[in-house]
């Protein structure tokens, strides 16, 4: 009973924040539907549970089930696809004999605490869309009997599938990085996130300018917010709303836009016009890149652009505007140039599974980095009953060095919030991004201010 009213205040809940969010027709609106659908199911998701729960339970599991959901067709389509591989990389580095790799769980073959059982992955498109994916996990979990879900999820598609999760007492782990996901007004109980979350991200972004300021006399005082108006943006607008203030930086301009936008002239001209020494941009790849277009067209450049991961992290971005975003910043939480035999190893595996040349992103490394996590909380569990692997993963114990991410450490708090994971800021130079921030993993000092377009 208990189970079945926290999934219909959570179904309630996700579909008024969706609601609200706004942006285009693929993350809002229809999702509290699906939530209310699956609140509704009670009785058939206690049955579907205890089924799939007794199908594994066996310590002598030849295969375990672990969902993956990623956009595979639409317009995320090419990034849904490398997110993917990187799992399917992931799931080869467990189920065969790397001793030649530092990564967790590479040295046998399989799970060594369930009789080197295998994973299998059952992957399903989301579509990028919360009601598609919202039914599609319900299938996994109904029908697959996947034990733990995973995958690449925005954060409007993480709080839908949440509450299908929820119901049927699933594990879900993303790096959807709101912040509401691991509030406590939330009340998520299956959700786990080990990445850091958006204020995490947003107060080292100001602590960054506080650190240029003072290391470089780069003289930055005033900041323009540029947000698309999803749960992605929006919520990363409010945290920094809030930072801006409390750091001493004025916000001379504060745009929100449709992610579905095709033309920004206007709001570009409105920055141009406040002219702040920083731009803040929370954007998908789409919608970056036609900014920056923008930005050239009109001949503006500020001291400095530093993105909220999305789109600044996605391939397509990168491959289109090639040269055009020299110098520009982003938050991360990863970079190529982390130096530990892992991250390293994998960077130049992942070159296998992708044979048109694409290299590891950070979006990617977040995302096969929960796909470990939950293998590792399976084996530490030593079981693939639902409950125990929750349980594993609230205590998870790993030597952060070996994963793909080597965060500081590892501290769950009660809402499923990792409050040890750090991030990095990462600036383009000659193609690449380098880590400029903090001190003790930069590669290289920032460029700063920008170079302008005629300049280049």
């Amino acid at each position: 009973m208990q189970k079945k009213v926290l999934a219909v205040a959570l179904a309630t809940t996700m579909g008024m924040s969706l609601a609200a969010c706004g942006g285009s027709s693929s993350s809002s609106g229809s999702a509290s539907t699906t939530a209310a659908a699956a609140a509704a199911s009670e009785t058939t998701a206690g049955e579907s549970a205890a089924e799939a729960s007794e199908a594994t339970e066996d310590a002598n599991v030849e295969t375990i089930k672990i969902g993956f959901l990623t956009p595979m067709s639409g317009s995320n389509a090419t990034y849904g696809l490398q997110v993917k591989a990187a799992g399917e990389m992931i799931r080869d580095v467990i189920n065969e004999a790397h001793p030649e790799l530092a990564c967790a769980l590479a040295e046998a073959a399989g799970l060594p605490n369930l009789n080197g059982a295998k994973i299998e992955l059952v992957f399903a498109d989301s579509k990028q869309d919360p009601t598609t994916a919202a039914s599609e996990v319900k299938r996994l979990i109904t029908e697959e009997n996947v034990v733990l879900m995973t995958g690449q999820y925005t954060s409007a598609v993480t709080k839908a599938v949440a509450v299908v999760t929820e119901t049927y007492g699933i594990p879900l782990l993303t790096a959807g990085s709101s912040p509401s996901l691991t509030d406590p007004d939330t009340g998520l109980e299956w959700y786990f996130r080990y990445c850091p979350n958006d204020d995490y991200f947003i107060e080292d972004a100001f602590k960054y300018l506080d650190y240029l300021n003072e290391s470089q006399g780069a003289d930055i005082k005033t900041v323009a917010l540029v947000s698309e108006d999803t749960e992605f943006g929006a919520n990363i607008r409010i945290s920094e709303q809030t930072l801006a203030e409390q750091y001493g930086y004025e916000v001379v301009e504060d745009i929100s836009y449709s992610s579905s936008a095709t033309n920004v002239s206007s709001e570009v001209l409105r920055i141009k016009t406040a002219d702040p020494d920083a731009i803040f941009m929370a954007s998908y790849s789409s919608d970056a890149i036609l900014y920056m277009k923008t930005f050239k067209e009109q001949n503006y450049l500020p001291k400095l652009i530093l993105g909220q991961r999305g789109g600044f992290v996605q391939t397509d971005f990168l491959d289109t505007m090639g040269k055009d975003i020299e110098y520009i910043c982003t938050t991360a939480g990863w970079s190529a140039d982390i130096d530990t035999d892992a991250s390293k190893q994998l960077v130049e595996l992942y070159e296998q599974y992708t044979p048109d040349g694409t290299v590891l992103s950070e979006g990617c490394v977040k995302d096969m980095s929960n796909l470990l996590i939950g293998a590792i909380a399976i084996n530490q569990a030593g079981s693939t009953e639902p409950e125990a692997i929750r349980e594993a993963l609230r205590n998870l114990d790993v030597d952060t060095s070996i994963l793909p991410i080597p965060w500081t450490g590892i501290t769950m708090n009660e809402y499923g919030q990792n409050t040890s994971g750090n991030s990095f800021i990462v600036q383009r130079i000659d193609g690449e991004y380098r880590t400029v921030y903090p001190t003790n993993a930069a590669a290289i000092e920032t460029t700063v201010p920008m170079p302008g377009w005629d300049e280049r």
